[in-house]
């Protein structure tokens, strides 16, 4: 790590003192959509009462997600990520499992990464899964 990657992690606040409600992921967000956007493809795979999001994020991209309004098990199948939330930032090494909270997350992609959500659902339309999992935020519904 060069000297100047060191000095400004240095000054960042510490993930303990930032609290959730001091960043404005919406506003964040709002921001973010004026940028060029990076296609992360979605592919869908179902099964029995399964189906299984997997979405492919190249490295170096900044993702603010969805709020999923229900748990759902998650899996990072390769590469490595950054997940903030809750005022924590934790690194993730696939292969990794975890049950994912019904929250929004902030990932920023270290490498090419594959990140699988497990939804319990008789769905097959990708439209349906994703109006009854996530919620929009009011800054992508206005970019969409």
């Amino acid at each position: 790590m060069d000297g100047e990657t060191e000095t400004v992690i240095a000054e960042a606040p510490q993930p303990a003192q930032l609290a959730p409600h001091e960043i404005d992921l919406e506003q964040v967000e709002a921001y973010m959509l004026t940028l060029p956007q990076v296609e992360c493809p979605i592919q869908y795979h179902f099964g029995p009462g399964i189906c299984i999001r997997e979405r492919v994020v190249p490295g170096n991209t900044l993702i603010i997600g969805h709020k999923h309004k229900y748990p759902n098990m998650s899996m990072i199948m390769s590469g490595a990520c950054a997940v903030f939330e809750d005022g924590r930032m934790t690194e993730i090494l696939a292969p990794f499992i975890f049950v994912g909270e019904p929250k929004r997350k902030v990932i920023y992609a270290l490498t090419d990464v594959v990140w699988l959500n497990i939804l319990a659902t008789d769905l097959t339309n990708p439209d349906e899964i994703e109006a009854y999992f996530v919620e929009p935020s009011q800054a992508f519904r206005e970019f969409s």
